[in-house]
């Protein structure tokens, strides 16, 4: 699944979240993907400063739904799943035996990730998130090459409790 895809198919309480958290803990990114997409769609930004919080939030939400704007929309999930959910990245990690610096970043991505692995690195996740976050950085990750990971994928399809929408 594509970004756009992946938010449009997320619960609204969870896109809410997501972006309460752009909007409040990284208002510069924030405020840049509002100011690039209404650039495209050729809106000055002054139209967004009589906009309240979450008439800002809901109209940048509907664009990121689009497909023009997946690149905007994977920016900011990632930026999400790295600032705000490092605990669940490396429980993940971790679990899977893939090397990160302590925050959830990968240099050196595995060609192979066993299922055993990737399973136990489910279930830690799972431990104290979401099905449907862990199911977001699951396809976030995925992204991260060209085919992704036999073994996520398979776990994507198999498992009940990381399903969307």
């Amino acid at each position: 699944m594509k970004a756009h895809q992946l938010i449009a198919s997320l619960s609204p309480a969870l896109q809410q979240e997501i972006l309460g958290y752009i909007q409040t803990d990284t208002k510069d990114a924030f405020r840049t993907a509002l100011y690039q997409v209404g650039a495209s769609r050729k809106l000055r930004p002054q139209y967004f400063d009589s906009k309240s919080k979450s008439e800002r939030i809901d109209w940048l939400l509907a664009h990121m739904k689009q497909k023009a704007y997946d690149g905007v929309t994977e920016q900011l999930l990632q930026l999400w799943l790295l600032k705000a959910k490092v605990p669940m990245l490396t429980a993940f990690l971790d679990a899977a035996e893939v090397k990160h610096d302590g925050k959830g970043q990968v240099d050196d991505l595995p060609e192979t990730l066993e299922a055993k692995k990737v399973d136990a690195g489910i279930d830690a996740m799972l431990k104290e998130n979401s099905g449907e976050q862990v199911c977001l950085y699951l396809h976030m990750f995925q992204q991260q090459r060209p085919d992704g990971w036999p073994s996520i994928a398979e776990a994507l399809e198999k498992r009940p409790e990381l399903k969307l929408g």
